[in-house]
């Protein structure tokens, strides 16, 4: 085995790999022996591809440039439905809805032409539900429930069914058709906030009796579902845990009492967390430990049943007769498609693709957990240097990439990724932060960021690479933090902040919070009145915790990349961010891609960003000298 210095080990992994060599998988679906999903290409310009798998092999149901997206809530989510060998879904280059039917030459369009996206989508009956976004509205648009028929008679005609909240989820419609229920909420709430479930009765002339299930202030519900047997399934977490519960029609109740989370955080309307197997029994997910756990939940006993076949992740739980599907993940080999009895085992139908990398060069995932200096615990996922053929010198340690993830109401999980192998196998260690604010850790952990965004967030980063550093599984002189969307605040307010790190990479991070508050899409429009202080009443705090006011307290050199195209976290942050550095007399490299928006899709973006990156680390962090 050769000896070569940390951060300079040659890899079997290209930029490219990551680009064009693996796709990303979304929203598993179901029809009868039919197994349908989504395949986000970059090689093909990040083109969401729909793919079938008829139980014999998988084929693509719609050529170029048909695009099934919807950018409700810009996160998207819900951009088709599929049932009795009919598919509905959204293309991303008019928002429309369109019908397709098996064997059909051409799809047909539902919905007119219009300011109006659609997501959520639901197929029951010869109905079609679905959250519209209608961007006709003033000053932001107006989120509805809507239905309309799947074969309309003459000019396509929208009904709209629910509308007054500010926001709506995806729709559940009771097996008889009769009743359907949907989740809402209003500013300044997120969905993991303050939510309502309710539930209405279908009639010819739209929604009756509406009445709240469940929720309220405080209290997250979310992931409708109705059994078999009409009773309406969700999970809660008024008990400071997201928990399935269940109203028979004696009410809503908690199935189970533990402390795990059972479903994460809604940013998208394609979520599905719980999957009804019968009146008594439901396919459930939640997290313990570093991974994220699978089985099946017996209602009348309050018991857990843990799939055997389930990898490090499960996600997209759906029912297929006796079986069930999903995405599966595990600690060694990319994501898949898998269908099969609900305890497993499962076959799998599909994969992210990519090459396998060598399994001497894989480098696990490592719980990490420290201390920050509130005293409470942090938690994250570390992973070591590795290689095949490859090893570092006795006299040194590896130089760190802490990554940051989004959200900031999110999780990293302990499940593999080209883009963390793509460093740890050049000799680099990878260090996650689950920061305080993460999911999957119950309701009080996700609190703790509350009106904290920008200091104690930071402060779990900061204290978590030195604390791998302190435990010698990293060089302190090259600590580097990378990040995007919320994850690049917290590089560059890390950043602006402390000294503990020589490098950054901001992927579309914000700058300049007030500005933020000012200009985003309307789902995050009053995220900062929760996470930092209310707006404009707390504009000093704003200011505070904004980098763009403080360049000259930069430590360490600074790299932006940004999408032209970005409505969430606006190209006007990084330009105004390197503007500011530049008027300061400090360096700063800016990239924008164009046609990129809140995430690089393109395999020409990807490929470039991680050319870029790696440059960057090499010569800030002086690998090899």
């Amino acid at each position: 085995m050769r000896t070569l210095p940390y951060g300079t080990w040659p890899s079997p992994i290209s930029p490219d790999d990551l680009a064009s060599g693996q796709v990303f998988l979304d929203e598993v679906r179901v029809d009868g022996p039919d197994t349908y999903w989504l395949e986000g290409r970059p090689a093909e310009g990040g083109r969401q591809v729909l793919v079938r798998h008829d139980g014999s092999a998988a084929s693509d149901l719609l050529p170029a440039p048909w695009n099934v997206r919807t950018r409700v809530h810009e996160y998207g989510g819900g951009a088709y439905a599929v049932a009795g060998g009919t598919v509905v879904f959204s293309h991303l280059g008019d928002d429309r809805v369109y019908r397709l039917d098996l064997g059909a030459a051409d799809p047909v369009p539902l919905t007119p032409e219009g300011p109006w996206r659609h997501g959520g989508l639901v197929l029951h009956d010869g109905q079609v539900l679905a959250v519209r976004e209608d961007h006709s509205r003033e000053p932001e648009p107006a989120n509805e429930l809507v239905r309309f028929a799947l074969r309309p008679e003459g000019e396509p005609h929208v009904e709209v069914l629910h509308t007054g909240t500010d926001f709506v989820s995806r729709p559940a419609v009771s097996p008889d058709g009769r009743f359907v229920a949907f989740v809402v909420w209003d500013h300044p709430n997120m969905p993991w906030n303050s939510t309502r479930l309710l539930r209405g009765r279908l009639t010819d002339g739209g929604l009756e009796d509406v009445h709240v299930v469940a929720g309220g202030d405080g209290v997250s519900v979310a992931q409708a579902q109705f059994g078999p047997d009409g009773s309406l399934w969700f999970v809660s977490d008024e008990s400071g845990w997201w928990l399935v519960h269940r109203d028979g029609g004696d009410g809503p109740h908690p199935v189970h009492d533990v402390e795990a989370d059972h479903a994460q955080p809604q940013w998208s309307l394609g979520m599905q967390d719980l999957a009804v197997l019968d009146r008594d029994h439901a396919l459930v997910h939640w997290w313990e430990g570093t991974g994220r756990r699978l089985g099946v939940l017996e209602a009348s006993s309050a018991t857990l049943t843990p799939s055997t076949d389930a990898g490090s992740f499960a996600d997209h739980l759906v029912v297929a007769g006796d079986e069930v599907a999903f995405k599966r993940g595990h600690p060694d080999r990319l994501p898949e498609v898998v269908r099969g009895p609900a305890g497993g085992p499962f076959r799998v139908l599909g994969g992210s693709g990519g090459s396998a990398l060598d399994p001497a060069a894989v480098s696990p995932p490592e719980a990490w957990t420290w201390r920050n200096r509130d005293g409470d615990e942090v938690h994250g996922i570390l992973h070591g240097p590795r290689s095949a053929d490859v090893t570092g010198p006795d006299d040194e340690v590896p130089p760190l990439v802490v990554m940051v993830h989004g959200g900031p109401t999110s999780r990293t999980e302990a499940t593999y990724a080209t883009a963390v192998q793509f460093w740890t196998t050049r000799g680099f260690a990878v260090l996650h932060v689950n920061y305080s604010g993460s999911t999957g850790y119950g309701r009080a952990y996700r609190d703790r960021l509350l009106g904290r965004w920008g200091e104690v967030d930071i402060d779990d980063c900061v204290t978590g690479a030195l604390s791998v550093a302190g435990a010698g599984r990293a060089d302190r002189s090259r600590l580097a933090i990378r990040g995007g969307s919320a994850g690049g605040y917290a590089v560059l307010r890390a950043m602006t902040t402390s000294d503990a790190f020589a490098a950054g990479t901001s992927l579309f991070g914000v700058a300049d919070l007030a500005a933020l508050a000012q200009d985003t899409h309307k789902f995050e429009s009053r995220y900062l009145d929760t996470l930092v202080a209310p707006w404009p009443e707390g504009e000093a705090v704003y200011r505070e915790r904004s980098p763009i006011h403080h360049v000259d307290r930069l430590h360490g050199e600074l790299l932006l990349l940004q999408g032209s195209d970005d409505r969430v976290v606006p190209l006007a942050q990084a330009e105004d961010m390197a503007a500011a550095m530049r008027d300061a007399g400090r360096a700063v490299e800016l990239a924008v891609y164009e046609g990129e928006g809140h995430g690089f899709r393109r395999r020409e973006s990807i490929v470039d960003a991680l050319e870029r990156e790696l440059a960057f680390y090499t010569r800030v962090l002086r690998l090899g000298e």
